[in-house]
């Protein structure tokens, strides 16, 4: 499959590709459009199911007390459901809010509370949580494939989790749990879909001996066996993510658009980024190696 495609060679192609991209997530996170939802920075949300009066969001909103409706979020929730979230509020405005939003909307409403101090601790543990798993991951590969196998995949890693957060900041998603539940999981399937690949190359590796064009060519070949498998994987694994996106409900619609973008961007880094990042860093120790006994 692709046998004109020279996937090593046009290194500087893919890398513009990524790059750009990249840089547009980036950009919409500097703008500041990474919205971090009650579970990181504190707040309180109200839930109403079932209601029996069908309000717009602007409806809802003008129902709440003056001071609060102006810095709260309106999400409908399918035909009969709204979902409130509001900065921090003192016990007597929460239930205020509660009993006008049960006014409003004909429906029982329930009320969560998140403090700031524990949307911190939280967020503290997320980043972690992927920090543990990232150190995890490279201690794996270097003892499973060799470390230059872990630096080209943690490239790749990164590349990913910076696209979904990207593209998460651009689209102006909320970041919940839920959200990093997905990014976790975008990192295990980045890592399935590169070490596939990276097992290829290692079988193709020649034993003895390192040469340049010698091993670009083995990765293209390596790249040229397995390509088909990575691309019908993705395929059928977004093909119930893009349902759950089309038809899930705010929360797993978030969910569901992060695995969506990470998902696109493992099989990418896959294919365009990671083997190329193994025979660019190859080719560094392997020039490092040769000056060696000269300069000394």
């Amino acid at each position: 499959m692709f046998p004109g495609v020279d996937f090593v060679g046009k290194y500087r192609r893919w890398f513009a590709i990524s790059g750009v991209l990249l840089a547009l997530g980036l950009l919409a996170v500097a703008l500041g459009r990474l919205e971090f939802g009650i579970d990181f920075q504190g707040g309180a949300q109200f839930t109403a199911t079932e209601a029996d009066r069908q309000l717009t969001e602007q409806e809802v909103t003008d129902a709440l007390p003056p001071g609060i409706a102006e810095e709260s979020v309106v999400t409908t929730l399918g035909d009969d459901g709204y979902e409130v979230r509001t900065p921090v509020l003192s016990e007597q405005d929460s239930q205020e809010v509660q009993s006008l939003l049960a006014e409003a909307l004909g429906a029982e409403v329930s009320a969560t509370s998140v403090s700031p101090a524990f949307g911190e601790q939280i967020r503290n543990q997320a980043l972690q949580a992927v920090a543990a798993a990232l150190l995890i991951i490279v201690a794996f590969i270097s003892i499973r494939f060799e470390f230059s196998f872990a630096i080209a995949s943690m490239v790749a890693l990164v590349h990913d989790v910076l696209l979904t957060i990207g593209f998460y900041a651009a689209f102006g998603r909320e970041v919940s749990l839920v959200t990093v539940v997905a990014v976790l999981t975008v990192l295990g399937y980045s890592l399935y879909d590169t070490i596939i690949i990276f097992d290829r190359i290692r079988e193709n590796a020649p034993t003895v001996g390192y040469n340049r064009r010698r091993f670009d060519e083995m990765v293209n070949v390596s790249i040229r066996q397995v390509i088909r498998r990575s691309i019908y994987t993705s395929i059928f694994t977004l093909i119930p993510i893009t349902a759950l996106l089309i038809f899930g409900e705010s929360t797993l619609s978030d969910f569901a658009f992060a695995l969506l973008v990470g998902i696109l961007a493992g099989a990418y880094s896959s294919i365009f980024i990671a083997p190329q990042v193994l025979s660019l860093f190859k080719a560094w120790r392997a020039g490092s190696a040769r000056r060696a006994p000269r300069s000394a």
